[in-house]
């Protein structure tokens, strides 16, 4: 059974994110406003739904307005507080830094908070936790000096016409303790065939195996596919990324932890490329580390841009709770029950 309905509507929708907030509502944060994304308008707002996501609550900005753009790639929930990480730019994802929004009153008021340092510019994405306690964070960082940043900007250009050969896709390892060390990356490059500029935004997310290792899957645009690596100790190190046979257009994939067997994965299993190419947005339930892939659900197939699904898994009913964003300016919601034994 899977049930759709409208969140909101606005110029721009980008990476709607829900999550289940610690008073029992479910929250949705995205990056709205402006005509275009990257763009000097762009804010992030958050929804809140008492109702189990029948009916939404008007945006309600996550940071203080000082004219920055603003961007969510990553929200979390744990010990009673929700952490927006965002990353605050100049409108062309320039004069960069991170920063979190955290509300204690389950988005009622948000609190301005220093993000992770990791230098360059910097996406966190969706945390993972641990049996013992800690949690990974993974990131995409571009390793990019001030003095490119201060050249591009004053080019008037943007990030993605930067010289750097690389993205690095790793993770922070926090502890029960609330403190980070950085753990181990892997790299995808940033020139195509022939050398010629191809940007990713790799996006990273990842999943508990049954065996104790943590995969990652990276989009990597051109390829149509997503590609994999895994850690065995514990996010330390990762193996080289390797292609997997996963279709994906150059869209968000989002691997969501079940239980310690079973592993979703939200995507759009299309080879094709571009926008037009981000259809249909399914669910895949993997059971076996990640192998094989158990259930394949198609959720919606509506002509369209299907981006950026992020949601969360409900034990107690057996369902996948998602938002996403329709041809980049709708937000739509989705309860999805996994009605087959996986």
């Amino acid at each position: 059974m899977t049930e759709i309905s409208l969140v909101h509507v606005d110029t721009l929708s980008c990476e709607a994110i829900l999550r289940r907030a610690p008073n029992g509502n479910l929250i949705i944060v995205s990056q709205c406003g402006g005509a275009s994304e990257p763009a000097p308008q762009n804010r992030v707002y958050a929804f809140v739904s008492r109702d189990g996501g029948k009916t939404w609550g008007k945006p309600a900005s996550v940071w203080p307005e000082d004219g920055r753009a603003v961007y969510a790639t990553e929200v979390s929930v744990a010990n009673g507080e929700i952490r927006c990480y965002l990353t605050l730019h100049d409108g062309r994802f320039l004069d960069f830094r991170n920063a979190v929004a955290v509300s204690r009153d389950s988005g009622s008021t948000w609190a301005a908070e220093k993000g992770p340092r990791l230098g360059g510019f910097c996406f966190l994405r969706g945390r993972l936790d641990l049996p013992d306690g800690g949690h990974l964070l993974p990131y995409q960082r571009y390793p990019i000096a001030r003095a490119e940043n201060d050249e591009l900007k004053k080019r008037g250009e943007y990030v993605w016409h930067s010289e750097i050969e690389f993205v690095e896709n790793g993770v922070l390892i926090g502890g029960a303790d609330g403190a980070y060390r950085r753990g181990g990356a892997v790299r995808l490059p940033l020139r195509g065939s022939g050398g010629k500029p191809l940007w990713q935004w790799p996006e990273p997310t990842l999943a508990r195996l049954s065996d104790g290792a943590v995969a990652m899957l990276l989009r990597y645009n051109g390829t149509g596919y997503l590609w994999r690596s895994d850690s065995r100790d514990g996010g330390c190190t990762w193996s080289e990324p390797v292609r997997t046979d996963i279709p994906n257009p150059g869209n968000k994939p989002k691997l969501i932890q079940m239980d310690a067997r079973r592993v979703a994965l939200l995507n759009t299993p299309n080879a094709g490329q571009g926008y037009a190419s981000r259809n249909p947005l399914s669910v895949w339930v993997s059971a076996d580390g990640m192998k094989t892939w158990g259930y394949k659900r198609d959720l919606t197939d509506f002509p369209g841009w299907l981006s950026y699904p992020d949601g969360i898994y409900e034990i107690e009913t057996n369902e996948i709770l998602l938002a996403f964003e329709f041809n980049r300016h709708d937000i739509y919601f989705i309860r999805h029950r996994i009605e087959e034994n996986v």
